[in-house]
């Protein structure tokens, strides 16, 4: 057994999505043990402004009701299960930065909006995040068509104001959706660049090579 093989055998390799069935975890045993909508840790705009601000993570991680909970730990499963052999370490990066930028959504895009709670917006950063990775490595036209068509049905839903699959005890918010899917469009872009210049050649090496030819 070679070294990267045994390094990969204990991390659970690509055969065991190790993060995906923490995170289902964490989620599951945060609805039980909280129940729904705790108040301690949902989005509460006036409990931030005065210093709350754990709110501004555990909000993603608890859920207005068992059909909420259901729909959001199912669909982490699922795409964790569909992407992390793709993203690995990325995987918890863009639920990171989704978080981000659905609170910054939250904050300043909806001001008059002052509870929220609920895993879906930051999904929607690792499903574009997960398909565009797929894409780019398979380079087959159904994967821009489902990509495409995630982003088409958050359009229909903001014009809606609605969520089209699913009716929870808290409304859904599409917008919220829509930041999360466009902070992980953009952090795919953001990763290529970074992977372009990660494998670029030292600019000392390029000049040696002028010289020398």
């Amino acid at each position: 057994m070679t070294s990267s093989t045994l390094e990969k055998s204990r991390h659970g390799g690509n055969n065991l999505p190790w993060r995906t069935l923490l995170l289902t975890v964490v989620a599951t045993v945060a609805y039980l043990a909280l129940g729904p909508a705790p108040d301690r840790w949902i989005f509460d705009r006036i409990a931030i402004g005065e210093g709350e601000w754990w709110r501004l993570l555990t909000a993603h991680w608890v859920h207005g009701d068992t059909s909420h909970a259901g729909w959001d730990i199912g669909a982490l499963f699922l795409l964790g299960i569909l992407f992390e052999s793709k993203l690995q370490g990325r995987l918890l990066l863009v639920l990171l930065a989704a978080t981000a930028a659905v609170d910054a959504w939250l904050w300043w895009g909806e001001p008059a909006l002052n509870f929220y709670c609920g895993l879906s917006g930051i999904l929607n950063g690792l499903m574009i995040l997960g398909l565009l990775q797929l894409w780019r490595e398979l380079s087959h036209p159904v994967i821009l068509l489902i990509a495409s068509g995630a982003g088409l049905k958050i359009l229909i839903e903001i014009q809606l104001g609605q969520a089209m699959l699913t009716q929870t005890a808290w409304p859904s918010l599409p917008q919220a959706h829509a930041a999360g899917f466009v902070c992980g469009a953009v952090l795919f872009l953001a990763l290529r660049l970074f992977d372009k210049a990660a494998v670029m050649p030292p600019r000392e090496e390029v000049d040696a090579g002028i010289r020398f030819e």
